[in-house]
Formats: structure tokens, sequence, C-alpha cells
């Protein structure tokens, strides 16, 4: 009895137990169940309130995963990095991850057109609600395609420009370039690209509802991962990758568009200096001269063969110390005539330097680029020489997006030789070099002597090469110096390439006996930039640092250059003025910014450069560079004497005569050139009369 009681006793509160336990746990299933149910009608609701906002979220995640996605499969395979950034440095998921500006850039937009479409007083009105339906739709389409272009046009320019989307590139682009040249550059999977984020949004937004909150589910859970494991997948420093790469290329560029908006309306002290009406005193930034005019007379006209070398920089030409030097040709020719050791060019661009070169003025110090407009009238070159001299130019690339090829033309130069009219082999890689497109080099040159070989005396030929130029095509093992590689390594190989060009090319004046009347003159338009100073300057246009300015320059006739280094600063203004008093042709120095290298004694205090970066810069002939940003109207200053490689910059407080005149100079050159145009034009219209 008491042994069943207790067995009684001991099973009564355990069946309880048990009892209580199941009806615990079928009420949290229940619980659950409602808990789901409530979450997904709720989501259902929220999703139905403002279908569109929610379709946008789902496209803008899209858009930029693809992009991510994207731009680590390129990084990892294209054989050309941005700014040579190598993504086996950083873990790999760093790369894929979306950064935490892209969780703020797809959510933000999303919330604020959710916001707009809860306005009462634009969901009560009465009569209205189609039109603004539809508006609204309009402009989701526009900002859709303007964000997935802002996408695309961004990674483009990593691979092709070493660049990213700025606002600097885009009004160069609609500054100089024709709009149906930019769309030959579009390709089909630029389209794809381009259709897709606005096909997704269509699709969500008129498609099956099951389809749409679907579509939402799986966006958000996914947003919803990336963003818990972000912080655990993505390393902690990032100071040193280029913002380019690491920033969502929307918030790149309006964050750079409102720095340069903000920019304008803000007047720093430097202009507020080159504002004011003060005499100026820069007597003691005097140069010295060079030597007497020659007293060579030729019994006949001298020819001119003009050679401008794209992209060539001083500091690689004669480099041996990782291979062989890249051009010996040329290093033997600059000790048999003047070599102009620190030439600079007046931009960091090619349409501004070659106007300097063939006019010996400066081009605007602005974005605008003077020497392509229509009505351009300014003399060049072709000009001075008279037309008895029979003048032609060759080019194996299309002149439109670096040439000034308006100036040229209407200054006497009739018969151009450019990519579109020379009927040879392509060099295009648009796939792993990007959409650069130019004749065969080798080929063009044969042509430029063919052309020589016809020329009647005196002659004028110019040819402008293309083949140290970004991306730096591969011509095979006969012209590599170096490896094949790394950006530089392929650079070199091509400055190897051009130098058997250029002998190619002096071999055949003196085989047909037109060395002895010939002048060779051999210049570089710009330098070129391998990751110098900041990580993001390659190429030459990002910044205007002496290596992005150095290029070479040549002057070979034995009877009027006799040997010797010209090691203080000359530009590219200098050389036509030096060319006119070397061919016995005489001008008036008035028109004329730079001066004869012949002169004993110059009255010039400094040369200039304009950066298409937003900088201005002056060097005098003590080596001290001024340099102003047009962007954030701050100004520095280098002191080349113990500060060649330009690391230590000082304040430009310290040389406030130069500064001065840099500012004033730059500031009324544009109207003094406009004038000087205008001129030319009226003259011309009475003379046509």
């Amino acid at each position: 009895m008491n042994s069943f009681g207790k067995e009684i006793n001991t099973q009564k509160p355990s069946s309880v137990f048990d009892q209580n336990l199941k009806g615990q746990k079928e009420l949290e299933g229940s619980l659950k169940t409602k808990t789901i149910f409530l979450t997904k009608t709720y989501l259902n609701r929220l999703i139905l309130s403002s279908p569109s906002s929610f379709a946008l979220f789902v496209c803008l995640f899209s858009i930029t995963l693809t992009y991510r996605i994207w731009l680590t499969v390129e990084l990892f395979t294209h054989p050309i990095r941005p700014f040579d950034f190598n993504p086996h440095h950083h873990p790999f998921w760093f790369m894929l991850y979306p950064r935490s500006q892209d969780f703020i850039f797809i959510l933000i937009l999303p919330f604020l057109t959710w916001s707009i479409s809860q306005i009462h007083f634009l969901r009560d009105l009465k009569g209205t609600s189609t039109f603004i339906r539809a508006l609204g739709l309009t402009v989701l389409h526009i900002l859709i395609i303007s964000l997935t272009l802002i996408y695309g046009v961004h990674k483009r320019l990593l691979f092709e420009v070493q660049s990213g989307l700025e606002y600097s590139v885009m009004a160069e682009a609609f500054t100089n370039f024709p709009i149906e040249e930019v769309f030959k550059f579009i390709g089909a999977g630029d389209i794809l690209f381009l259709i897709f984020p606005i096909g997704l949004f269509d699709l969500l937004l008129f498609g099956p509802l099951r389809l749409r909150i679907w579509g939402v589910r799986i966006s958000l859970s996914l947003f919803i991962l990336f963003l818990f494991t972000f912080p655990f997948l993505t390393p902690t420093k990032t100071k040193n990758i280029p913002p380019e790469i690491r920033l969502n290329p929307v918030v790149f560029f309006v964050s750079d568009l409102a720095k340069t908006t903000v920019r304008r309306y803000v007047t720093g002290p430097a202009e507020r200096l080159a504002n004011e009406n003060k005499p100026q005193d820069l007597s003691n930034l005097k140069p010295r001269g060079f030597e007497t005019l020659p007293t060579v007379k030729n019994e006949t006209p001298w020819n001119l063969v003009l050679l401008i070398m794209e992209s060539v920089g001083t500091r690689y030409i004669f480099d041996n110390q990782d291979g062989p030097m890249p051009m010996p040709f040329l290093y033997q020719l600059s000790k048999k005539g003047w070599f102009l050791k620190r030439h600079f060019t007046t931009s960091n661009v090619s349409t501004k330097a070659i106007f300097s070169i063939l006019s010996g003025l400066y081009d605007l110090f602005d974005r605008e680029t003077f020497s392509t407009r229509p009505d351009i009238s300014i003399p060049s070159l072709y000009h001075f020489l008279g037309k008895n001299y029979e003048g032609f130019l060759v080019t194996p690339t299309s002149p439109i997006w670096y040439f000034p090829i308006a100036f040229v033309r209407n200054s006497g130069c009739s018969e151009i030789h450019t990519y579109e009219n020379l009927n040879f082999k392509i060099k295009e890689e648009r796939t792993s070099l990007g959409r650069y497109i130019t004749r065969d080099e080798v080929q063009s040159v044969d042509f430029f002597i063919q052309r020589l070989k016809k020329a009647r005396e005196p002659f004028l030929g110019i040819y402008i090469s293309f083949t140290a130029h970004f991306p730096y095509f591969d011509y095979g093992e006969p012209y590599r110096v170096r490896g094949k590689e790394s950006l530089k390594d392929r650079y070199y190989n091509n400055l190897h390439l051009l130098d058997h060009l250029l002998k190619r090319i002096y071999d055949h004046l003196d085989s047909h006996g037109q060395l002895d009347r010939t002048i060779l003159v051999m210049v570089g338009d710009h330098g070129q930039a391998f990751g110098q100073h900041r990580p993001n300057n390659y190429m030459h246009y990002r910044y205007s640092y002496n290596v992005n300015l150095e290029t070479p320059a040549v002057l070979y006739q034995p009877r009027l250059f006799k040997p010797k280094v010209i090691d203080w600063p000359t530009s590219h203004v200098d050389l036509l003025p030096t060319l006119l008093d070397a061919m016995g042709i005489s001008y008036d120095p008035a028109l004329f910014d730079g001066e004869s290298l012949f002169h004993k004694e110059m009255n010039r205090s400094t040369i200039f450069f304009y950066g298409l970066e937003g900088c201005i810069s002056s060097l005098d002939r003590q080596w001290v560079k001024v340099q102003h940003s047009l962007k954030d109207h701050r100004s520095w200053a280098f002191d080349l004497k113990i500060d060649p490689e330009e690391t230590n910059p000082v304040e430009a407080s310290r040389f406030p005569l130069q500064l001065e005149h840099l500012l004033r100079y730059t500031k009324t050159h544009g109207q003094r050139l406009v004038q000087y145009n205008d001129s030319l034009k009226e003259k011309r219209a009475v003379g046509s009369k």
C-alpha cells in the first residue's frame, strides 16, 4: 500500500509536468507561426505600400552587387589594373563585399521614395493620381539609368583611363569631344549592363505579386547577410587603397561634384592677392640667356621634320638601371645637337601641349581647350614658314581625342593623315586593354617615310606617335627591353620601338641626301607617371608633378645646333621662336609667350604649366616651383634645388612675388589670347571682302 502510494505520488507530478511542457511547446509553436505570419503579413503590407520603392531597392542592390562582382573579376583577371593595384595583397572578400557606402546608398534612395509615396497630400489629390504616378515612374527610370551609367562609366574609366568618374573627366569629355565620338566606344556589354536594371525594375513593378514579394525577400535576406558579416570579412585598414576602387562609384562621383561646386564659390587668399593692383618687381628672378643667333646661311630654305613623341617622359628614355637603355639612338643624337635636358610641357594634356609646340603660345589656363575652337585663327608654324613650304602631318590615331585639329587646319595645313584615312592594320584590344584604337605604328612610319620621299623641298613634315601612350600595345619580342607584365615594362618596350622608328626616319633622310638640308626636332608632348607621389598618379593628367610635366627635346642640325646640353628650364613655347631664328625667318617676338633659346638675355622670369586636375604652376630659374589649386584655392611650393623629387612641399608665402606673378599671368592670359584671335579674325574678314 505504501509502496503503491509512493509510486502513484512519484508518477503524478511527472505526468502533470509532461502535459505542461507539451502545452508550452504547442503555445510556442503557435506563437512562432503567428509571428512568422504577422512578419510576412507586415512585410507584404510594407512592400505593397510602395511597390516602386522596393523595386528600386532590389534594383540598386542588384546593380551594386553586380558591380562589385564585376570589379573583383576584372581586378584579378585584367592585365592592366587601375593604378597597378594588386588585389592579391587584400582578402578576396574585401573586393567582393559591398562597402559601408554601398549599404547607405542602397537604403537611402528607396527610403526617400517610400517616404514621398506616403505623403497623404499627394495620395489624396483627386484627378491627378495618374499623372503623378506616371511622373514618378519616369523620374525613377531616369534615376536608374543615370545611376547605372555612373557605375558603368566609372568601371570603364578605371581600367581604360586609370581614373574614376570625376567632374573634371566629364567636363573634359563634354568640352572637347563630340557626343557621337563618345557613343562609338559603347559596346554590347555596356548596353546589357544598362538595360538589366531597367528590365529588373519593370519586372518587379508590373510582374506577378508573388514574384515581387519573393524578389524583395531574397534581396533583403542577402542584404542583411552582407550587412552583418561585412565587419568580419573586410579589413579595417583601407587608407592606401585608391578611393576610386574603395568607394561606391555614385558616392565617389557625388562627393567630387559637391567639392567642385563648393570650391567655385570660395575665394581664397591667393585669388584675392591676384585681384589686387600691385606693382610687381621680378628682376631678382631674371634668368640668363644662352648664346648668339646662328650665322649659317643655307642656299635653299631649310626642310623641317618635327617628330612629336606622345607620352615620353625624360626620366625614362635613357634609363638603364634595370635593363638595356630603351632609346639608345635618341641618346646618341642628343650628343650631336641641342639636348633640352630640363624641358617642360605647358600642360599635362596633349591638346594644349601640341598647341604650344606649334604656336609658341600657352593655351587657356583652365579646362577649356582654346585650340579646338572651330574659329581659331592663331598662326602656327605652317603660317610662319610660308606658302612655299609643302606641309603634311601624319599620326596613327584619331586626332579628335588629343590633337588641335582645327588650329592646324585653319593655319594652313590641309594634308593631314590620321586613323580615319590611313588604311593600315588596326591595333585595338577592347577586352584586355580597353578601347584604345590606333593604326599600326610601324606601318604609319613607313607611310611617313614614303611621304618624305615624295615631298617637294622645302617641306615641313610632322609625325605624332602613339606607341608610348597607354595602354602600350605589344609589338612583339624584337622591341622588348623589359618584361611585359607591368605597365612600366610595356612602356619601356614601346619607347624602344619608338627609338627604332626615329632611327628609320633619320636613316631615310641621310640615305636620300636630305639630312644636310633638314632640321630634325624630336620632342615629347608631356611626361608620364607610374604611381610616383600618389597611388593614383598614372598616365599624365592627374597631377602636375615634374614626372607628369618633364619631357625631352632634341634639336638636330649640326650646322645650326652645335652639341650642347641645356640644363635650365625650357618650355614648349620656346621651340617655335628658336626654330624661326635658326632658319633665319624674321618674326615679331611679341607674338609668342616663349623666347628663342639663341638669345643671350631672356626677358621672361618663369615658365608656366596648366594641369587638367585644376592646378596652375610656375617654375623660375632658381628652381622654385610654385603651384596653386584652382579647385580648393590652396597654394604651395617646392624648392627643387634641395627637393628635386618634390617630396616636401613648403608654404607658397615664402615666394610671394612668384605666386603673385603666377596668379596674375594665368588670370589675364586667356583674355589676351581671345582678343588676339578676334583681331586676326577681323583682319581675315576684311581681307576676304
